[in-house]
């Protein structure tokens, strides 16, 4: 309701400030005439609920759409164009309205600026809400497992996000009264409504895949009933969906699953912006590579960069550019680290690795290590966005369906690295891969860009 009211305010706001801005501040733009402002101010009941129900139709308040502020930014961008379009085809059906061409053209850029600054206020004061504990979702967490655990380390690590986590439910007997990360698994799933209704729930997730398709659906009817928000962590079946058409062979029902995105026209269009702009990163960064090029070697022997042999496109290898981070020959040390990984069997990855170097560290902190990388866009082994290049050791150990991650070329950042980097298990960052393959766009790449620079700025998840 605050988001509508303030809306209404600020639509009105824009056409009065593109009224004053083409005829107060652009008078050197000779108009034919003037429209007495009064008039002017008339239309604008009219105009305004116009553009409040072209919204509703595009979605803009639809809160469930949206999984980022950029997603709902995006939509506000969309709904505002939409409703100056509607605008210009009244204007050319009806005399009743007026409008200079100067006008509209400043309204929607005056709308959109000051309808996404109150979202962005918005969106910054909720967090602090959040963060102080005011009016957080009592969120109650189906699947004590992996996935489950990682979820809600991550929401009661962020309380921004706005979840106050209660407990778990699990059907596993061996976790029954246990607590982890400090909270208490509350009994088996058949408790869901029931707890539902004692704790005053606000949010369900479903954070297992073994949960049977039976108990899911029951849980989702209970939630709506209830009026509960809830979200499903998808397994494997339920990411591809959007590629599954219904179709019919002989009068039976069949799914055809289409083959991914990232092909024919799709590739071309990714493959030239990764030019264009690895192109444009090599020219802007090139005194970053001069500068760490000469602090490398001035403060550890060896060779400045580093070239590791990784796995790319359909499992063919390449070399992976690198500033050297860690001390010269330091792959030989491996196996002596190996039972010291903390990411589990499929990728080595431990903290304080005693082979980085002091510089290295800091590198590695702001993923400045990764700058050569670029190189490897332009010359067409890897891509900016999309799953990070694995080491052969480790592609050894892939099952089958952990290998759908090597059908597109790997990426410099992807969303692995925007959803907890080293601190996510490999089996979800596997799942977050195949999520970006079967559902990729350039909207998608150019998302995960933007939530790639903040992630590299705070050093989240980089060791």
């Amino acid at each position: 309701m605050l988001k509508l009211f303030l809306d209404i305010i600020l639509i009105n706001l824009s056409f009065i400030l593109a009224y004053y801005f083409r005829f107060k501040v652009l008078m050197f733009i000779a108009p034919t005439s003037i429209p007495v402002f009064g008039q002017y101010l008339s239309s604008l009941v009219f105009i305004t609920v116009m553009w409040l129900a072209v919204f509703r139709l595009v979605g803009v308040y639809d809160q469930k759409k949206f999984t980022a502020l950029i997603d709902e930014l995006a939509l506000l961008l969309w709904g505002v164009i939409c409703a100056s379009l509607v605008l210009v085809g009244l204007l050319f059906l009806s005399r009743g309205l007026w409008f200079s061409r100067l006008v509209l053209a400043n309204v929607w850029w005056i709308s959109f600026l000051l309808l996404a600054a109150s979202r962005l206020i918005m969106a910054y004061v909720r967090r602090l809400l959040y963060a102080r504990g005011f009016a957080l979702k009592r969120t109650l967490v189906l699947g004590a497992g992996e996935m489950g655990a990682t979820m809600t380390m991550k929401m009661i690590a962020d309380k921004g996000l706005g979840y106050q986590v209660i407990g778990f439910l699990d059907d596993d007997p061996a976790k029954a009264g246990r607590t982890i990360l400090g909270l208490p698994v509350l009994g088996p799933l058949y408790k869901t409504k029931e707890l539902v209704r004692e704790q005053k729930i606000d949010y369900v997730i479903i954070a297992s895949a073994k949960i049977p398709a039976e108990t899911t659906l029951d849980i989702i009817t209970e939630c709506e009933r209830y009026g509960i928000e809830f979200k499903i962590v998808p397994g494997i079946l339920e990411i591809i969906a959007s590629r599954v058409d219904a179709d019919e062979l002989g009068g039976i029902p069949i799914l055809t699953v289409s083959e991914i995105r990232l092909k024919s026209y799709n590739a071309i269009i990714k493959r030239f912006v990764d030019v264009l702009l690895s192109g444009s990163a090599i020219i802007v960064l090139s005194p970053v590579f001069i500068l760490f090029s000469i602090l490398i070697k001035a403060t550890s022997p060896g060779p400045v960069f580093y070239c590791q042999e990784r796995v790319g496109l359909d499992g063919k290898l390449f070399k992976m550019f690198k500033f050297r981070s860690m001390v010269d020959k330091a792959d030989e040390k491996i196996k002596e680290l190996q039972p010291r990984s903390e990411v589990g069997e499929y990728i080595f990855k431990i903290k304080n690795d005693p082979r980085i170097t002091p510089l290295g560290r800091l590198m590695r902190r702001y993923s400045i290590d990764e700058l050569p990388q670029f190189f490897n866009v332009f010359f067409g082994t890897m891509s900016l966005v999309g799953p990070r290049p694995p080491l052969p050791r480790e592609v050894e150990k892939y099952n089958s369906w952990h290998k759908k991650r090597l059908r597109v070329r790997p990426a410099i950042t992807g969303p692995w690295q925007v959803s907890g980097r080293s601190h996510l298990p490999f089996e979800d960052m596997v799942r977050l891969d195949i999520y970006y393959i079967e559902n990729w766009s350039l909207w998608l790449d150019f998302k995960i860009l933007c939530r790639t620079v903040p992630v590299v700025l705070t050093g989240s998840g980089a060791y």
